[in-house]
């Protein structure tokens, strides 16, 4: 598992084999990069505010929480007279933090970075924002029943781990007292630019520290044994027996006969079973980002940057049965992004020059395979 130039190039001078053992080992880890700026461009102040609507609220995209408890929309207007926001404004000053759900679907940037961490790391991701003002946090002390890698991006915020108190939890919990945890085991202050790795059941609580902060938690969900028993159920369905109902109102003799006949298919799949296998299937069927890049009817410009939006890398076979032919230019492009996963329009062309590589990252585009960056 190699890392691309893009992916040490965006976390430099951290190396991604770093975090990716932090990851298999689940130890926590902490890191200054020298990224502040390009974590920043991920999203701008400016940007955060057009993504908190009414609707947004509504649909609770974007919560508006204090000491973890989302405040009332009533907070911050009604459906009649909309948002107001002034109020959000004031809640904001008097301490309350903007939690924006899933932010890679709506920040294309946010979800270029999902699918370069996806295609190295092998795991399934979403990022949250949380815009945070004043001295207090959105949640009390917890632990997430997934990964976590945390990205500073504008403010400093303190915060505390105090150890796994439940390993391979499926689910978080929250601690209403600190008087329920021992001391910390690890206390510091996160600046623009530094990464932060949780493992799942290591508890843990943040405070800002200034007038405001926000921040990027990247949500990492890798394959885990019950996920192999799931697709191992679907194998099942090809047979007969998999199929077939269970004999709920037969003898106990043919009740038996089944139960053996099950059992058999079941040892089958079991002793046929292959990791890599299952990992090379579960990379097939993670479905891309999809981004829209509309307005083509123009060629694409040297300086834009093109980025891949599959999550995985796939073979270029496998890729053609899910979304069509694509000819060799396609082919040669989509092959170097996946290894490089990320190069300019003109970088291209100096790699393929025998492909018109512009014509190819614009049908890349419109089957929506590939992200294109104009500031990056």
């Amino acid at each position: 598992m190699d890392a691309s130039a893009a992916l040490r190039d965006f976390f430099h001078p951290v190396d991604p084999a770093e975090i990716a053992g932090a990851v298999a080992g689940m130890h926590r880890l902490v890191r200054t990069t020298e990224r502040a700026s390009v974590f920043a461009r991920l999203l701008p102040w400016a940007t955060l505010g057009t993504l908190i609507t009414a609707d947004a609220l509504r649909k609770g995209q974007v919560t508006i929480a204090r000491q973890g408890r989302p405040l009332p929309l009533e907070m911050v207007g009604s459906a009649a007279s909309g948002l107001a926001p002034e109020a959000v404004q004031a809640l904001c000053d008097q301490g309350a933090s903007l939690v924006l759900d899933q932010v890679d679907k709506h920040v294309p940037a946010i979800a270029a970075m999902n699918a370069m961490v996806e295609r190295y790391l092998r795991c399934d991701t979403h990022t949250n924002a949380y815009a945070s003002f004043n001295s207090e946090s959105a949640f009390k002390a917890h632990f997430d029943g997934h990964d976590v890698l945390i990205l500073q991006l504008q403010g400093r915020k303190r915060w505390w781990c105090y150890g796994q108190k439940v390993r391979f939890p499926l689910k978080g919990q929250t601690f209403s007292t600190l008087d329920e945890l021992p001391p910390p085991e690890w206390e510091g202050v996160l600046e623009p630019g530094d990464l932060l790795y949780i493992p799942r059941g290591d508890v843990h609580r943040a405070m800002v520290e200034g007038p405001q902060s926000l921040h990027l938690t990247v949500t990492m969900i890798p394959p885990t044994g019950a996920d192999v028993l799931t697709r191992l159920g679907q194998k099942l369905l090809h047979e007969e027996i998999g199929r077939a109902y269970l004999p709920v109102l037969a003898d106990a003799a043919d009740r038996a006969a089944h139960q053996a006949a099950l059992r058999a298919a079941f040892h089958k799949l079991a002793d046929t079973f292959e990791i890599d296998a299952f990992l090379a299937e579960a990379d097939r069927d993670r479905a891309p980002c999809r981004p829209m890049s509309l307005g083509l009817s123009q060629s694409v410009a040297p300086a834009m940057r093109v980025q891949p939006a599959l999550r995985r890398r796939v073979p270029i076979a496998a890729l053609e049965a899910r979304h069509g032919a694509l000819s060799d230019a396609e082919q040669a492009v989509l092959a170097l992004l996946l290894a490089e996963d990320s190069l300019t329009v003109q970088q291209l062309a100096d790699r393929l020059p025998g492909h018109d590589t512009s014509a190819a990252v614009e049908a890349l585009a419109r089957r929506t395979l590939v992200f294109l960056f104009a500031d990056i």
